[in-house]
């Protein structure tokens, strides 16, 4: 099967689990807590791992007791973990989460090492690129280093695909011209084109270099716009929403996956709703997402 690089971050998730946000000055005792791997990165190569897809991680740890923990979990679900260094100077990236009763999370990330997965790092690693066919990056590391690391995967023939989240402003538009699939949800693309239109903003995304654009809408399931029209995937509906943490990047998992194995886009969609809806049905994010042999394939048909 065809292998994936993944770009981008490695954290470590502390989740609350509270009836609700607290306000400004207030203490809330959390229901339930956790310490979960994390980071987009990671959650996306675990993700894709577990679907049996050969997956290589890029990125950064810092030398301190998490790393450990991240990089266990990583090699524990199958990632190839040789693309990984430890910084002698940053902490493992971290993450504090609160989730509330109906699922839903608010998150503040501290970058740690991942903020030093710079052009040098990517320069170093270059040899990773060739046995590759997919790239799969976020903007949870610098924005020069996604830049060197699409225009290599360019270089050596592979795929992109870009999940723009954290939204950053851009300096430099050529990037979205190295840009083959990109996965934003609609808070996202909202932040990227300036306007509440998914067709439209999807429109926008086009003009400036994007191939082909697939718009995350969490319970709403997923859109896609097709020779003009914007075509609706709906989710898959399941018993009880637990935690929505990660279900985002079990979705760009399951869609990579599906772009593998059939190389059709409408059909990738529907793999990755049915992936993400065994994320949300679990607390943590890495440690929801469902294994190959767990997926009930059938609900495709």
């Amino acid at each position: 099967m065809e292998k994936v690089l993944v770009l981008g971050s490695i954290n470590i998730d502390f989740v609350s689990f509270v009836s609700r946000y607290p306000q400004p000055g207030e203490t809330l005792v959390s229901n339930d807590s956790g310490i979960f791997q994390g980071g987009k990165g990671a959650n996306q190569a675990i993700a894709l791992a577990k679907l049996d897809v050969p997956t290589l991680m890029l990125g950064k740890v810092g030398k301190d007791i998490l790393s450990d923990f991240a990089l266990s979990s990583l090699k524990e679900s199958g990632v190839d973990t040789t693309g990984i260094s430890k910084s002698q100077k940053s902490s493992t990236g971290s993450a504090s989460i609160w989730v509330n009763t109906q699922g839903q999370n608010s998150i503040v990330i501290y970058p740690g090492a991942n903020g030093e997965v710079d052009e040098d790092f990517i320069i170093r690693h270059e040899k990773f690129f060739d046995d590759a066919s997919w790239l799969l990056t976020q903007f949870e590391v610098p924005l020069k280093s996604i830049l060197l690391a699409l225009k290599l995967a360019k270089k050596h023939g592979l795929k992109t695909v870009m999940d723009p989240a954290p939204v950053k402003k851009l300096s430099n538009n050529h990037l979205w011209e190295l840009v083959d699939y990109l996965l934003p949800n609609e808070i996202e693309l909202k932040e990227l084109t300036h306007t509440e239109d998914v067709l439209k903003g999807i429109h926008i995304l086009k003009s400036r270099g994007v191939k082909e654009i697939i718009v995350k809408l969490g319970k709403q399931g997923a859109v896609y716009e097709n020779e003009g029209k914007l075509l609706s995937f709906p989710a898959v509906p399941v018993e009880q929403v637990v935690d929505t943490t990660g279900a985002g990047d079990c979705f760009i998992a399951g869609f990579l996956h599906g772009m593998i194995q059939w190389g059709d886009i409408p059909r990738a969609i529907k793999i990755g709703n049915l992936t993400a809806s065994y994320s949300i049905q679990k607390k943590g994010a890495a440690v929801s997402f469902p294994k190959k042999s767990e997926i009930d394939w059938k609900k495709l048909e």
